[in-house]
């Protein structure tokens, strides 16, 4: 009997929230809503597939700009401070595979992976 009057006392305070997300459903026709007036799975997935996809565009965009700024610095750097920023490259490379390398032998040890050989217990 209590938890009858706490479902029929929630739904009222739930309807005052429900209400906005009613205005945005009349704005997006494509929203499908259950009884209960929550958004399906499939209106979900398709909200954050958009998000997704305008998240992209504008980092792509950012991406671009920021390419073409280091192209034109590097254009205009003289062949001897290329040549020490090709040095300072190869040395971050470097840095770089020895860090890798020194995380796979530890993903090795830990067995992060998985075993794909098992021995056999004779």
């Amino acid at each position: 009997m209590e938890v009858d009057k706490a479902e029929t006392e929630a739904e009222p305070a739930s309807a005052s929230s429900n209400e906005e997300s009613d205005d945005d459903a009349d704005a997006d026709a494509d929203v499908e809503e259950s009884p209960r007036g929550r958004k399906s799975v499939s209106s979900i997935i398709a909200e954050m597939a958009i998000k997704n996809e305008q998240e992209a565009a504008s980092s792509s965009a950012r991406t671009q700009k920021e390419d073409e700024q280091k192209r034109m610095e590097l254009s205009n750097l003289s062949p001897a401070a290329m040549a020490a920023y090709i040095r300072e490259l190869e040395a971050e490379l470097y840095e770089l595979s020895q860090r890798e390398a020194r995380e796979l032998s530890r993903s090795k040890h830990l067995r992060i992976f998985g075993n794909t050989r098992r021995r056999s217990s004779k």
